[in-house]
C-alpha cells in the first residue's frame, strides 16, 4: 500500500473492522428490535427469544461469509434457517406428535393460524413460524446490502419492512410503544454515521487504500446530529402525531375466516333429545376439584327457529384472555362426546393438552380438529358460581340488546305467561325465579319428548293439552321456554347446554346433559336458574292457574273504581243538549283555546314593534359608529333608505349627483351630504369629525320632510 507505513495500514485495518462490526451490530439489533414489536401480543418470553437467535444467526452467517463467492451466503443461510425452523418447532411443541407431521402442520397454516390467534398469542409451532421466518430473511437481507456491498441505507430497508409487518400484526391489540421506535432510529442513525467502506476500498480484503486516514469528526458530529434529529422528531412529534390519528389500526385477523363448527355445534340443543333418550351413554371422563356446571355451548341469539351463539371462535394458546385467577381445575378425557366444542367450566383461564379456540363473548372453548375418543385435556378456570343473593336487589343488565331481543310470532300462552309473572311478581330476581318455579310446577319432563325449540314447538310443549302431548318436555323445551318468556317480562337471558359435574373422579353420563337458562344481572353477571320440575310431582295445569288469575284481575272500570254499577255512557238518559265529549274535553284541557289565539294576537302585534327598533338600531349603527367617512356612508345609506320608502328608488351604479338628482324629486334639502359622500368614498382621510356630524345631522331632518310621502301601512309596520 502506497502512501501509508505497515503500522498505519494495520491500524487502518483495525478500525475499519471496527466500523464494520459496529454497523452489523446496529443492524441485527434493529432487527431484533423489528421482531420484538410483534412479540408484545404473544405470552410469555419464548417468541422474543426465539426472534433474538433468528436475527443474531442469520446476520452471523452473512457476516463470516462477506467476503467469500457470493453464491455462498444464500444457500449457507436457507440450511440455517431450516435448521432454526426446525429447532423452533420442536421447542415450542407439545410432543403429542410427531415432529415431522408437526413441522409440515405448522409450516402449512403458519399464516391463518397467526392472524386467527387470540392475544395474548402463545408460542406454539404455527405461531412462531411466521416471526422467526421474517427476523431471519430480514437480517439476511440486511447483511447481504450493509456488509457484502457496503450500501447501509439499503441494508435499514428489511428491519424496517419487518418492524412495519410487526405493527400490522399487532393491530390494535397492545398499547403504542414510543421506546422501540426511539431505539430503532438510534440504532439506523448510528449504523448510519459509521457506515462501511465501498467494496473496492475493503482494508480488509488487501484492497489499496491511498491517502492520509479521513477525520472522523465529520462521522461523530454526523451521528450525534442525525440521533438528535430522530430522538427530538419521535419524542416531541410522536404524542402530536398520535393525537391526529382518531382511527384505530387495522386488524389483520378481521379478514382471516375463524375456525367453523360442525352441524352438531352449530345447534348443540338438538342434542339434549339424544342425551335424554340415551342417558347411560358415557360421554367423557373428569376428575375435577369442585362441583361444577361444565358448560359446552353459550346461546344468546334466537331468531324463532334455533338459538345460537354471538361472536366468533378464535385461535387461542394455552392461556385464555381475560380469565381471573384460576380457582378451579379438571382432567378430562373424552369417550363419546364428539363434535368440536369442550367441555369447560365458566370462565376457563388455561388449557393444556388441546389445541383451542376461543369465544371472548360467551368463553366457550373449540378444538379445531374436533374431540376423538382418548383425547384429554387440563383446563384451569375462574369457577363463576351463581349469586343468588347478590341478585336479589338487583337489576337486570340491559346493556346487550342481543339477550333482550324480543323474537315477533310469540305465541299466545307465552304472552299469558309472561302477564302472570309481571302481575304476580314485583322484582326482577322475583319475576325470575317465580317463571323457573311457575314452569316446574306446570309441566313435566319426557325424555321421549321429540325435539325442537323453535317457536311453534315451545307453543305446542306450553300450551297443548296432555292428551294432545303437550306440556312435557325435555330440558332443551323448559330452559328455551323459559328464556323466551323471560324476555317478554323484560329480563336478559341466554340458554346454556352443558354437564353437572361432580367433584372428584367421575364418568359423566348424558342423564347429567342438560340445557339451562341463565338471566345477566347488573353486578352478579349471569345466574343459573331451574326450570326442571322435580322428581314424582304431579304438574298442576297451567290453564287453571291461567284462567284464575284472568277471574282475579279486575276490568280497567272495576281498576278505575266504578265496579258494577258504573254508569254506562252510552245511556240516551245521560245525553245532554250540548256535546258530552266537547264539556269532557274543554274540562280535561291543560290550558284554554282563547289563551292561544290571545297569544298569537299578541305576537303578530309585536312584529312592527320589532321591525321599528330592528330600524332604530341600524340607523344608531350608522350614524354613531366608525370612522368619519364610515359614518358620512351611514348616513347617505339612510337618506336613500328614507327615499326609498317614499317610493323613489336610486340605482346602486349611480353616483353622489345623479342620485341627488332623484332625491329632488321629494322636495327635500339633503345640503352637502352628496359632495361629503364623495369625498368620503375617494379621501377618506380627509374628511374630519365634524364633517361626520354635519351629514348625519341631516338625516332626521329629510326623514320628517318625507315622512307624509310614505305609504302608511309602511310608516306603521317600520
Amino acid at each position: 500500500m502506497s502512501g501509508a507505513n505497515p503500522d498505519q495500514r494495520r491500524q487502518r485495518r483495525a478500525r475499519y473492522r471496527l466500523r464494520i462490526a459496529a454497523v452489523a451490530a446496529c443492524l441485527t439489533l434493529m432487527c431484533l428490535v423489528a421482531g420484538t414489536v410483534a412479540a408484545r401480543v404473544y405470552h410469555g418470553r419464548m417468541l422474543l427469544l426465539l426472534v433474538a437467535g433468528a436475527a443474531f444467526a442469520a446476520f452471523a452467517i452473512g457476516f463470516a461469509l462477506r467476503n467469500k463467492p457470493s453464491f455462498l451466503a444464500p444457500g449457507a443461510s436457507a440450511t440455517g434457517l431450516a435448521a432454526y425452523l426446525l429447532g423452533a418447532i420442536a421447542l415450542t411443541s407439545d410432543g403429542t406428535d410427531p415432529l415431522g407431521a408437526t413441522a409440515v402442520d405448522a409450516l402449512v397454516n403458519a399464516v391463518p393460524r397467526t392472524l386467527t390467534a387470540l392475544i395474548p398469542v402463545e408460542p406454539m409451532p404455527d405461531t412462531v413460524v411466521v416471526p422467526v421466518f421474517l427476523t431471519w430473511l430480514a437480517a439476511t437481507l440486511s447483511c447481504e446490502f450493509a456488509i457484502r456491498y457496503g450500501r447501509t441505507l439499503l441494508g435499514c430497508l428489511p428491519p424496517t419492512l419487518l418492524y412495519g409487518a410487526g405493527l400490522y400484526l399487532v393491530g390494535p391489540n397492545a398499547d403504542a410503544g414510543p421506546l422501540y421506535a426511539i431505539v430503532y432510529c438510534v440504532l439506523a442513525a448510528v449504523a448510519l454515521a459509521v457506515t462501511a467502506a465501498p467494496p473496492e476500498r475493503r482494508p480488509d480484503r488487501d484492497a489499496t487504500v491511498d491517502g492520509e486516514t479521513p477525520s472522523r469528526t465529520p462521522a461523530l458530529m454526523g451521528a450525534v446530529v442525525t440521533t438528535t434529529v430522530l430522538v427530538a422528531a419521535v419524542a416531541v412529534l410522536g404524542p402530536a402525531a398520535a393525537r391526529l390519528v382518531t382511527t384505530s389500526p387495522g386488524d389483520p385477523r378481521e379478514y382471516v375466516e375463524p375456525p367453523q363448527l360442525t352441524d352438531i355445534d352449530l345447534n348443540p340443543l338438538v342434542r339434549i333429545a339424544e342425551w335424554a333418550k340415551f342417558p347411560e351413554q358415557e360421554l367423557f371422563k373428569a376428575d375435577t376439584s369442585d362441583d361444577a356446571w361444565m358448560r359446552l355451548a353459550v346461546l344468546t341469539e334466537y331468531d324463532g327457529t334455533t338459538w345460537q351463539s354471538t361472536g366468533d371462535f378464535r385461535t387461542a394458546g394455552t392461556v385464555v384472555p381475560g380469565a381471573g385467577e384460576a380457582t378451579y381445575s379438571a382432567d378430562v378425557e373424552i369417550i363419546e362426546l364428539g363434535g368440536k366444542l369442550v367441555p369447560a367450566p365458566a370462565d376457563p383461564a388455561g388449557v393444556t393438552d388441546l389445541p383451542i379456540a376461543v369465544n371472548l363473548y360467551t368463553k366457550c372453548l373449540l378444538t379445531p380438529d374436533g374431540l376423538a375418543t382418548g383425547t384429554s385435556f387440563h383446563v384451569d378456570s375462574a369457577l363463576v358460581g351463581n349469586d343468588p343473593a347478590g341478585a336479589e336487589s338487583a337489576r337486570p343488565d340491559l346493556s346487550d340488546a342481543t339477550t333482550v331481543a324480543i323474537t315477533p310470532g310469540t305465541p299466545e300462552i307465552m304472552v299469558q305467561i309472561a302477564e302472570y309473572i309481571t302481575a304476580t311478581y314485583e322484582t326482577p330476581y322475583e319475576r325470575a325465579q317465580g317463571l323457573a318455579d311457575f314452569l316446574s310446577q306446570h309441566y313435566s319432563f319426557d325424555a321421549e319428548a321429540p325435539s325442537g325449540h323453535d317457536l311453534p314447538a315451545l307453543g305446542f310443549f306450553l300450551g297443548s293439552p296432555v292428551t294432545a302431548g303437550g306440556q312435557r318436555g325435555t330440558s332443551e323445551h323448559f330452559a328455551s321456554a323459559y328464556a323466551v318468556i323471560a324476555r317478554l317480562v323484560g329480563l336478559p337471558s341466554r340458554v346454556v347446554v352443558g354437564f353437572d359435574v361432580p367433584s372428584g373422579a367421575s364418568t359423566v353420563t348424558a342423564a347429567q346433559g342438560q340445557a339451562w337458562p341463565e338471566i345477566a344481572f347488573d353486578g352478579p353477571g349471569w345466574v343459573r336458574f331451574d326450570p326442571m320440575p322435580a322428581a314424582g310431582v304431579a304438574p298442576i295445569p297451567p290453564e287453571d292457574t291461567l284462567e284464575q288469575m284472568e277471574e282475579e284481575t279486575p276490568s280497567p272500570e272495576e281498576a278505575e273504581g266504578g265496579g258494577g254499577e258504573a254508569e254506562d255512557f252510552n245511556d240516551e238518559a245521560l245525553e245532554q243538549d250540548g256535546d258530552f265529549n266537547e264539556e269532557a274535553g274543554s274540562e280535561d284541557a291543560g290550558i284554554p283555546r282563547w289563551v292561544w289565539y290571545a297569544l298569537a294576537a299578541l305576537l303578530l302585534a309585536c312584529v312592527p314593534l320589532a321591525l321599528k327598533a330592528r330600524r332604530a338600531l341600524r340607523r344608531r349603527r350608522r350614524l354613531r359608529k366608525g370612522t368619519p367617512a364610515e359614518r358620512i356612508a351611514g348616513a347617505w345609506a339612510e337618506v336613500l333608505a328614507e327615499a326609498g320608502r317614499a317610493g323613489v328608488k336610486v340605482p346602486a351604479h349611480a353616483n353622489a349627483e345623479e342620485a341627488a338628482v332623484r332625491l329632488g324629486a321629494l322636495e327635500a334639502d339633503v345640503g352637502a351630504l352628496p359632495r361629503l359622500v364623495n369625498a368620503a368614498a375617494f379621501a377618506p382621510g380627509a374628511v374630519s369629525k365634524a364633517d361626520a356630524d354635519a351629514a348625519t345631522a341631516l338625516v332626521a331632518p329629510f326623514s320628517r320632510t318625507i315622512r307624509h310621502q310614505v305609504n302608511w301601512v309602511r310608516r306603521f309596520l317600520t
